[in-house]
């Protein structure tokens, strides 16, 4: 996967922009942690499940991602803003 020019020059990944561009490259589909575990770890990324977790957690907050849990697993999804503006939290359609 690409890294930012700002990543190259600190020499570090930024691991929730790598899921995001990962959610981004891949809207039509839905993963599990486990999957995104294993998907990631060919490009050396190796995290931890409460890591993962936790990064997880922060991108739905700021509504980069969404989840839904079905028969009993957690499934993240990239999440694709409607159009229109936001009103009180949600989005209103003109």
């Amino acid at each position: 996967m690409p890294i930012s020019s700002e990543e190259f020059e600190s020499g570090e990944l930024n691991l929730s922009l790598l899921i995001t561009q990962f959610f981004r490259s891949n809207p039509d589909y839905a993963y599990s942690v486990e999957e995104l575990m294993q998907l990631l770890e060919p490009s050396g990324t190796i995290l931890t499940d409460e890591d993962m977790q936790n990064i997880l957690r922060s991108l739905e907050r700021e509504e980069r991602i969404k989840s839904k849990i079905i028969q009993g697993v957690v499934y993240y999804a990239y999440y694709k803003p409607k159009l229109g503006f936001r009103v009180g939290g949600s989005y209103a359609n003109h």
